[in-house]
């Protein structure tokens, strides 16, 4: 019995990273999403704030950095990756109880 929570709590969790990924994605790459407008901010800001754009892009890279330098040389030191699959299946579960209330992701 013990084997069989454990696997169907495993399919869960393993469905809520999927359904969280695939929120994200699907939120992202629609039209009129996130990526458009935010290319679209990040464009219209370039002009009326270059201060503001040459900071995002420094902070996006050192993010990148960061979650990058946590995948080299197999060390445990690091909780990104932890706090990257936690954050993965707290979306998961609000799109799921999105789907539940609204029919919708």
């Amino acid at each position: 019995m013990r084997a069989i929570l454990t696997t169907l709590g495993a399919f869960l969790v393993g469905g809520l990273i999927l359904l969280g990924i695939g929120g994200i994605a699907y939120h992202l790459f629609r039209d009129d999403g996130w990526f458009s407008q935010g290319l679209g901010a990040l464009w219209r800001a370039q002009y009326q704030a270059p201060v503001m754009t040459i900071i995002l892009i420094i902070a996006a890279i050192f993010v990148a950095k960061s979650l990058y330098g946590a995948q080299i040389g197999g060390k445990r030191e690091s909780k990104i990756p932890d706090f990257v699959l936690f954050a993965f299946i707290a979306t998961g579960i609000f799109f799921l109880g999105r789907l539940i209330t609204t029919g919708q992701i």
